[in-house]
């Protein structure tokens, strides 16, 4: 669809704590003399369509739920999965669940969790934050050691409100260096069925313990504290549930779970993923062509990302007909992400090539795959592009003109930087670390670019 590019490598117990120590969220320690990145070259569009990917929040709480039913069950509506949502059905086989593949979709034999069965290995969460607060309100709910473990970027992310929330339960846990970082061994089961979480930085803890309630078999109370974002996630956990056969009672700070088992429908279909669309709107922005969206995201299955249509034509862009046509003039816009700052990169660029603004409610961006903020900022100036970091987000000037990089431009393994950056390279040129990010939200991202992108190898270059 849009650039030619080629791949490029750049120079080339898990129990133990000094295995543990070694590896940071970049490796540190075992730094790589090869650096795999994609040399995207400038192009114009080609084909001027566009299919959303799955949901990988739908599809991650789904695997979940229909593997704590005693029922099978079907999740349709797609081609293929991101690594995300992989990594939670490869976890998920680790502890018995049996997955069929099936035509535009997934077949689940579900257990119910008494069936659940001992891992044989680690519960490897690859780059999944989702997956992983999920896997381990799953396993504190097992009569078990669990160990589960995240990439490099979860090891650096701090997983304590979850795990706060769970030891006054007597849930035991392990860590291998420090209570936010991985590989952690968990063991449960729970006893007790009050728990109070911080909900100010993320709203995975809630929803893990929320589907962690399955087949209590007694009321169970989360009391949760702070002030809540990505409300719209733990709503679709919530609406979920309730499709699953879940009774909730949701005062202010208090959720009051009913005695349930999960029991979701026979066919299930997994919406397109809403804020996939900042790509396409990105790329709209950048060619001045029409692009057709082949399977628009309905309002409802949107999780907070419906904002983007809210401000389409702040952008100069109409959407008639699944279509995005870019057609009018810009103006500054400001736009509040507490509910979706998964949308911070490409917005970010977005606002600098149209009339500029102001992101906000985004601080919680910091506790991301990286340092949103930082890595946003850092991904425009490799572009020639200005903004300034606000407490909560940033500030970015419009009519912005962008540069060809002259430096290799890091993505901090975080695929929405990734993705973003490849967008922007396909009209100045340039080469991007991380060629296999996109692949955990979007595996057909880079089929819109080249469908023979070359594979080479540089050796001896350092970052």
């Amino acid at each position: 669809m849009f650039a030619s590019l080629h791949l490029i490598w750049f120079g080339g117990k898990v129990m133990a704590k000094g295995w543990v120590k070694r590896w940071g969220a970049r490796g540190t320690g075992h730094r790589p003399s090869h650096i795999p990145a994609l040399e995207v070259h400038p192009t114009t569009i080609i084909e001027e369509s566009w299919e959303l990917p799955p949901s990988k929040s739908h599809m991650i709480r789904m695997l979940l739920l229909c593997a704590l039913s005693k029922k099978k069950h079907t999740l349709i509506g797609f081609k293929h999965i991101g690594e995300d949502a992989e990594s939670m059905r490869r976890c998920l086989s680790q502890l018995g669940i049996e997955f069929i593949e099936h035509e535009h979709g997934i077949q689940i034999i579900g257990k119910g969790i008494e069936e659940f069965q001992r891992s044989p290995s680690v519960l490897h969460a690859g780059n999944s934050g989702t997956a992983l607060r999920f896997l381990i309100g799953l396993a504190s709910r097992l009569n078990f050691v669990s160990m589960v473990d995240g990439d490099a970027t979860l090891r650096n992310r701090n997983h304590s409100n979850l795990l706060n929330a769970l030891s006054p339960l007597d849930v035991q846990f392990s860590y291998g260096v420090e209570q936010e970082q991985l590989p952690i061994l968990v063991h449960g089961p729970w006893k007790g069925r009050e728990l109070v979480v911080d909900v100010s930085s993320s709203s995975q803890p809630y929803s893990s313990l929320l589907l962690a309630s399955s087949g209590l078999g007694q009321e169970c109370v989360i009391t949760t504290q702070g002030d809540a974002v990505s409300r719209r996630h733990s709503e679709l956990t919530i609406e979920l549930m309730k499709e699953s056969g879940a009774s909730l009672d949701i005062g202010n700070d208090c959720t009051t779970i009913a005695p349930w088992t999960s029991s979701p429908p026979t066919e299930w279909v997994v919406p397109p993923d809403g804020s996939m669309m900042a790509f396409p709107i990105l790329a709209c922005v950048l060619t001045k062509k029409a692009i057709h969206i082949q399977n628009p995201v309905d309002s409802n299955d949107a999780l907070g990302h419906e904002l983007l249509f809210e401000h389409l034509d702040a952008f100069g862009i109409r959407f008639d007909n699944s279509t995005l046509n870019p057609d009018g003039e810009c103006r500054s816009v400001d736009i509040n992400l507490r509910d979706a700052n998964d949308l911070l990169p490409p917005l970010a660029a977005i606002l600098a090539l149209c009339g500029g603004g102001r992101l906000r409610g985004a601080a919680h961006a910091k506790h991301k795959e990286s340092n949103r903020l930082l890595s946003t900022k850092t991904l425009l100036e490799s572009f020639g592009i200005a903004s300034i970091i606000q407490d909560d987000g940033l500030s970015i000037e419009g009519g912005q003109r962008l540069c060809k990089p002259e430096k290799l431009i890091d993505t901090f393994g975080d695929h929405r930087i990734q993705m973003t950056a490849i967008l922007l390279a396909s009209q100045v040129g340039g080469v991007v670390e991380g060629p296999r990010l996109h692949r955990i939200a979007d595996p057909e991202f880079l089929d819109r670019l080249s469908t023979m992108p070359t594979e080479v190898l540089v050796k001896g270059v350092q970052r």
